[in-house]
């Protein structure tokens, strides 16, 4: 469990939204626990290590050093990690590794060329903009058509299907949804998160067939994710991971740049034999 100073630290210094109890308990079933400057979820045996100090720090030996001592006390059968560097830890073997960037949108410098303001004047003559916190049958099966339109494996999937038990554990989480103004049939929503002092974090972006018809309704969406982070004087939005290169253009084109490497390792148990036979090292 985490003491009031432990939140209020985190609230203060968090800069990646895995540092937020409120968005990944929901999505891992587990409990939220810290060691100096380290965050890690325990689930059974399972330990998700959020390997990003409070505050940034991602000097290698210190972090090895921090994060060797940390799994050696709680021994856990599975252990995950997300780093801004690759890691070693005593003891375990890697089987699965994944790199990414974050990026990140500094709400002082926010790009708006000809291109981008007419596809949101565009994309404003036929959708109109909320901000509400409700999760509504309307975005479940929205929600529903995006899992199937974009094939998502089970693992994957089955994150997606928690995204309304998150938002009933959060209460600082905003559905920014667009519908249109001919029907007001919901086309396209996001949903950020704004747990934490300095940043806001762009989550989702839950898109239609209808959204993709009509040009420039993200973008409509993400301005309006702006506008509402800025009211909560935020300075920054993590704007997520690069995921691919039409991802990537997107956030670049208002300004967004990768701040923070991402390495998400899965570790188990190494086999010692010295281990077996009783010998030392």
């Amino acid at each position: 469990m985490l003491n009031s100073c432990q939140k209020r630290l985190i609230y203060n210094l968090a800069y990646i939204p895995e540092h937020l109890p409120s968005y990944l308990c929901p999505f891992s079933d587990s409990e939220p626990c810290m060691d100096g400057g380290l965050l890690y979820y325990q689930a059974k045996e399972k330990i998700s290590l959020m390997a990003c100090p409070l505050p940034l720090n991602t000097k290698g030996p210190e972090l090895y050093s921090h994060v060797n001592s940390l799994v050696r006390e709680l021994k856990p059968a599975e252990l995950g990690c997300i780093s801004p560097v690759p890691l070693d830890v005593h003891g375990y073997k890697p089987v699965r590794t994944e790199y990414d960037l974050y990026y990140c949108l500094d709400l002082n410098n926010i790009l708006s060329g000809p291109k981008l303001r007419n596809m949101l004047k565009r994309a404003s003559s036929e959708v109109h903009i909320s901000v509400g916190r409700d999760f509504t049958r309307d975005h479940l099966e929205l929600l529903r058509k995006f899992i199937e339109f974009k094939g998502l494996d089970q693992e994957k999937a089955l994150f997606f299907h928690r995204i309304p038990e998150y938002l009933s554990h959060s209460d600082t989480a905003l559905v920014i949804e667009a519908r249109t103004i001919r029907d007001n049939s919901l086309v396209a929503y996001d949903i950020l998160e704004t747990g934490s002092r300095l940043f806001a974090f762009y989550l989702f972006n839950i898109t239609g067939k209808k959204s993709r018809d009509i040009p420039g309704v993200n973008d409509l969406l993400l301005q309006e994710a702006i506008n509402q982070a800025r009211k909560l004087d935020k300075k920054y939005i993590n704007m997520g991971l690069g995921i691919n290169p039409g991802i990537v253009s997107f956030k670049a084109k208002w300004g967004a740049y990768p701040f923070l490497a991402y390495y998400f390792q899965q570790f188990q148990p190494a086999f010692s034999w010295k281990r077996f036979f009783g010998l030392k090292g």
